[in-house]
């Protein structure tokens, strides 16, 4: 499932890239397969409809990437939800390069750390943990996440919470 997933979003993030940048900057723009929904201070909701149903999604851009100047792919955190799937509010992480293997990349809310699991250029949180982060990320107010890339590359994106509980709570309505 959660390929089909990443399938889906990879899909819809070619298009939402722009949107991202543009509405970072002030513009509105939206993708031609997907529909913005509504920003909420740092998060923007977005829906797409397709064969495969309608999915919804919450989703962020970093407001700091440490090191400055690696060579990085676009740089994504989401937060889907697919009612045909059974897919509700699933946290990925799109950190713009290939992870190295068998590395272990973190998020870190506060005090707390979750530990994630990678595939490719991105990173899941077990389905076990899904609700213990997005409780954090509700009460917190920046999240750090920390990859490893193939070429050894420690990376440190940090993304701001602000607006993201009124941003999961409208990625679930408009999927409803």
């Amino acid at each position: 499932m959660r390929d089909m997933v990443s399938k889906i979003i990879f899909r819809l993030s070619q298009g939402l890239i722009i949107c991202l940048l543009l509405m970072g900057h002030g513009a509105v723009a939206t993708a031609a397969d997907s529909t913005v929904i509504k920003r909420f201070k740092d998060w923007t909701v977005y829906k797409a409809k397709s064969d495969d149903g309608t999915l919804c999604f919450a989703a962020s851009t970093p407001k700091d990437i440490e090191p400055k100047g690696v060579n990085r792919g676009d740089i994504f955190f989401y937060i889907t939800t697919w009612p045909k799937y059974k897919v509700n509010q699933e946290v990925s992480v799109k950190l713009g390069y290939p992870l190295k293997s068998s590395s272990t990349p973190t998020i870190t809310i506060g005090a707390k750390n979750f530990t994630l699991f990678d595939k490719g250029e991105r990173a899941y949180i077990h389905t076990s943990l899904e609700k213990s982060l997005l409780g954090a990320m509700r009460a917190g107010q920046k999240m750090t996440v920390k990859g490893t890339s193939s070429r050894g590359t420690d990376t440190t994106d940090v993304y701001s919470l602000s607006g993201v509980t009124a941003a999961l709570k409208a990625s679930v309505e408009a999927c409803n």
